[in-house]
């Protein structure tokens, strides 16, 4: 049992990356009025990620808000935002693009110009207060993404907000894969083995 935890162990150790991320933009808050808000650049190597968010209150009705960032050199790409109460929000959906042109500032600022490429992906909302968009690989450059959603039912007074992360992570290489799959061959090679009694407990 032993051996199996350790091949187990090992296979995994693989996709760990790296102890600690470099936050990028910690808490950014949506500035409205403007094309978008950048949340910086981001490097893959260092798992470098982002947190975001925007709140109302009382306001019902559709709502879409865009987000930048730039990604060097070439990662992958997750998001994953999260809106309450889960009971006001419909049809909500985070949207990955690809960016022709932008002009922004500083992290956490905002963008004064933005030109939205193609749609690159979208995410999977399950429940319908949670969105994920996993995996994405993306080039080196620039990056929107949308979130948008329907409110109903808020009172006067009531508030309403959802928060999201953004992370970027090298993409592993093939020799990784390769390293990745002997792992779990041994893990499935020690596993039929202690069913059939070869392998001490």
């Amino acid at each position: 049992m032993k051996k199996l935890f350790l091949a187990a162990a090992a296979a995994l150790a693989f996709f760990a990356g790296p102890a600690s991320a470099v936050v990028v933009c910690d808490g950014c808050v949506y500035i409205p009025g403007e094309p978008a808000t950048y949340l910086g650049e981001h490097d893959p190597n260092t798992f470098d990620n982002s947190t975001f968010g925007n709140s109302t209150t009382g306001q019902n009705g559709n709502f879409s808000n865009t987000w930048v960032f730039d990604v060097n050199p070439t990662g992958n790409a997750t998001l994953d935002v999260i809106f309450l109460p889960i009971q006001s929000i419909s049809n909500f959906a985070v949207n990955l693009f690809s960016v022709d042109s932008a002009t922004c500032g500083a992290a956490g600022g905002s963008c004064s110009a933005l030109d939205l490429g193609g749609l690159l992906a979208t995410s999977n909302t399950v429940p319908n207060y949670a969105s994920v968009l996993d995996f994405t690989s993306l080039l080196a450059g620039t990056y929107a993404f949308t979130v948008s959603g329907t409110i109903s039912g808020l009172s006067a007074g009531q508030p309403a907000s959802y928060v999201g992360n953004v992370q970027v992570a090298a993409i592993p290489e093939p020799e990784t894969y390769a390293l990745f799959g002997m792992g779990l061959a041994a893990v499935a090679f020690l596993s039929r083995r202690k069913k059939k009694g070869g392998v001490a407990a």
